[in-house]
Parts: C-alpha cells; structure tokens; sequence
C-alpha cells in the first residue's frame, strides 16, 4: 500500500468530472480519482492535504481533526447528489438554506460524464459505509442524479443498518428517460463529451431503473427555469425535448408539485430552497 505522500497544498482548481467523494466529515472530504484510483484529502475550502491511499488519507485527516479541534458532526444529514455533467457546486444556494434549519449538508460529486450508473452506486455505497457519527440521512437529487439512487436503494447494503433513511426529494428527474439526451447520444461526438451514462438516462435505459419501495417517502419537484419555459413556446421540434409535469412522476409517487422559476437556473429559485425544507420537516410541499 502506498503512503501518503506529501503535497502542494492549495485550492484543487477544479476536477469536478475525474474525482469522486467517498468520504465526508464536516465539510471535509476524502476523494478518489475515477482513473489512477489515487486518493486525496481536502479540507472544508477545497484546499489539498493529502493524497495516496485512502487509509493513509484517513490517518492524515485523524490527526487533522484534533490540530483544527473539528467538533463532531451529529444529527440529521441531507446528502445532495447532482445531474449530468454537473458538479456539487450548482447546489450551493440549496445547502445554504437547508443548513438554516439544522441539517448537516453534504453535497456529492461523481464523475457523471465518465462512468455508467452502476459505477456511480458502487461508489454512493463506500461513501455511506463511511460515513461517520450519522444516523439518519435524506436525499435531494437533481436529473440522472435520481436514476442513481432509485438504484442504490434497490441493493442490500451495510449502512442501512445502522442509518435510518427519511426523505427523497427529486428535482426534475428523468423518470421517463429523456428525449433530448436520446437525441445527444446519437451524435458520436456527443457520446463522446458526455460520456456512457447515455445509455443509462434514455427512455430505454430508464426502462431498467427499478423503482422505490413504498416505505419510502419520496417528493418531486418540476422546476423549470426561465429558459425552459420559453422553450414550452417554441416549435414542436425544441419544446418536446423539454419535459412535462407527467413525465416526471414515476411509481406510486403521489407527492409532486411544480414551479415555474424567475432565474435562468433551477437552483438559484427561492421557491424550490424552500419547497425542499418543508418537504425535509413536514413531508409533504
């Protein structure tokens, strides 16, 4: 096993789409790159401590904790994961809110251009089997992000043994798969850019997604920005790759509901911070 070795410490600059979390503790994540399969710490502003293996990674954010004195993380924690070609940044208006309420935020990244749904799930899985000092979790996913976890709740997995799920919220997922990324992998170039989830995020693909158990408590929301509403008064051909209310809804679902922004993205509208925290307090939007 390699050692951890030292390192330039400094802002990672990037790197959203090559390095996947599996480790969260207090703003602090452990992250593996999806290719060399080489580890890194960073601290709660992104600046490089450690890289190597993960051990060595761990033992360096141990002694870590005690010269910052971190508290201990405790309560309940809201696990964000994003769409495609996305990163944990678009959710920053998000978590900044829900954190007001009392939830612990923990917003994922994954390499969503590089790899296919079930490589994503594997590593969700080791991200929860260590996550540490919580004992109860909820979801917000937005796009493929959904698919993703529609699939890791589908398994078996240590960690729901000792976590205690609560809530989904689902921001836009493509229930029925979607058109438009149907469209995209067509194109041999466009395959290439956004990578082999395409397959995974079409209405084939979405065909072999199961769905949630029913102990569940699952909430959709229908955002569709400024920009996506004008798409609605185009011709056929652009606003059918634009999907409606229906699409979204999938399973015996029955908590949904739908806002049209006032921002050119869905995740800087005020009304869907807070649909998501009375759907997190109360269960219902």
């Amino acid at each position: 096993m390699k050692k951890a070795k030292k390192c330039f410490e400094f802002f990672t600059m990037g790197g959203s789409q090559r390095w996947e979390d599996v480790f969260f503790y207090q703003k602090w994540r452990i992250q593996r790159n999806y290719k060399t399969k080489q580890y890194r710490l960073l601290d709660n502003w992104d600046i490089r401590r450690a890289e190597g293996s993960f051990d060595d990674c761990y033992k360096h954010f141990l002694t870590a904790i005690e010269i910052h004195q971190l508290s201990r993380q405790h309560g309940h924690m809201v696990i964000m994961l994003h769409g495609l070609a996305d990163s944990k940044n678009i959710f920053k208006p998000l978590w900044r809110e829900v954190i007001k309420y009392g939830f612990m935020v923990a917003a994922i990244n994954y390499p969503s251009t590089y790899k296919r749904i079930d490589s994503h799930v594997r590593q969700l899985d080791f991200f929860l089997n260590h996550l540490e000092d919580v004992r109860e979790i909820s979801f917000i996913t937005s796009g493929c992000g959904a698919l993703i976890l529609r699939k890791l709740l589908y398994f078996d997995a240590d960690w729901k043994k000792k976590i205690k799920l609560r809530k989904i919220i689902e921001i836009n997922p493509p229930s029925k798969g979607s058109k438009f990324w149907a469209k995209v992998s067509r194109s041999k170039w466009l395959k290439k850019l956004f990578g082999p989830i395409l397959a995974d995020i079409t209405p084939t693909g979405v065909q072999r997604i199961p769905e949630y158990d029913k102990k569940y408590k699952v909430g959709i929301i229908c955002c569709h920005s400024l920009i996506a509403q004008f798409c609605k008064i185009l011709p056929d051909h652009f606003k059918n790759y634009t999907p409606f209310f229906e699409e979204y809804i999938h399973g015996d679902i029955k908590e949904a509901t739908k806002i049209n922004a006032k921002t050119l993205t869905v995740m800087k509208c005020p009304d869907l911070a807070s649909k998501c925290v009375k759907f997190l307090k109360e269960g219902e939007f």
